[in-house]
């Protein structure tokens, strides 16, 4: 299903979180169908989108000239638009918006990429583990994936901002393939406390909304980021608890 179609689909799926939902959904079926964008054919990933009000009518919503697609000098190294787990993208347009890429060391193809569409929606797909995994099933860091999560959907919205999208935002994720692999904690030793495995070949945690541009991202995302964890057996994520995260420094440095 092309883009285009995937909108027009979405469009009569009921109110607007449904239409993000749908939306998401017919995306990723594209994505793991290997139809997404540059080429992306990983058996393991993550897909993220971030639908601002309003994108559901024809027309360009984005002015996508060479100077004006991303606030920043050079959307040819976009920072703004980064690719989830990945450094060192790589900015082109594409037919349906303008997309960020970036390759596998090994020549292997698409990593991930970060896509900004024409009427306003990002989409974001990377493959996991986001580091080579040196175990016999793939072991997913659980710190850095909360951590890019939040730093990526917080830049999307500048970049929504920027180009005076409508509120409210939607924001809905899946990992997919991912049954059997690892989730870890980070924190040193392999036991029951610092590393489980998935169950369920696909995690697909509710959508939600974001009321601003300018939301405490981690905050909003804490439901879903917690089915994740609780995807692998913990009872949710070990970084968030009574509303504070322990990661917030690390954050600040990296935003």
């Amino acid at each position: 299903m092309s883009y285009r179609d995937a909108v027009m689909a979405a469009k009569y799926a009921g109110g607007a979180n449904e239409q993000a939902t749908a939306l998401h959904q017919r995306r990723l079926e594209a994505v793991t169908d290997g139809a997404g964008y540059f080429g992306f054919d990983a058996p393991r990933g993550i897909v993220v989108h971030v639908v601002p009000t309003g994108v559901y009518d024809d027309g360009y919503a984005i002015d996508l000239g060479e100077h004006s697609v991303l606030p920043e000098a050079d959307p040819m190294r976009p920072k703004q638009l980064p690719v989830l787990g990945r450094d060192g993208a790589r900015g082109s347009w594409t037919a349906d918006g303008f997309g960020a890429t970036v390759e596998f060391g090994n020549g292997a193809g698409c990593s991930g990429y970060a896509h900004l569409f024409s009427n306003g929606v990002v989409e974001s797909v990377s493959a996991i583990p986001f580091e080579k995994s040196e175990t016999d099933r793939p072991r997913i860091d659980g710190r850095s994936l909360e951590l890019d999560l939040t730093r990526s959907v917080r830049r999307y919205l500048r970049v929504l901002a920027y180009h005076q999208r409508t509120a409210p935002i939607y924001v809905a994720f899946t990992m997919y393939g991912v049954d059997g692999c690892l989730l870890a904690t980070g924190t040193d030793g392999n036991t029951d406390d610092t590393e489980r495995s998935f169950r369920d070949p696909i995690l697909a945690p509710f959508p939600v909304t974001l009321d601003n541009f300018d939301a405490d991202v981690r905050a909003e995302l804490a439901d879903p980021i917690d089915a994740l964890w609780r995807g692998a057996g913990y009872p949710n994520s070990p970084f968030f608890e009574s509303g504070k995260w322990e990661l917030r420094s690390a954050f600040d440095d990296i935003d």
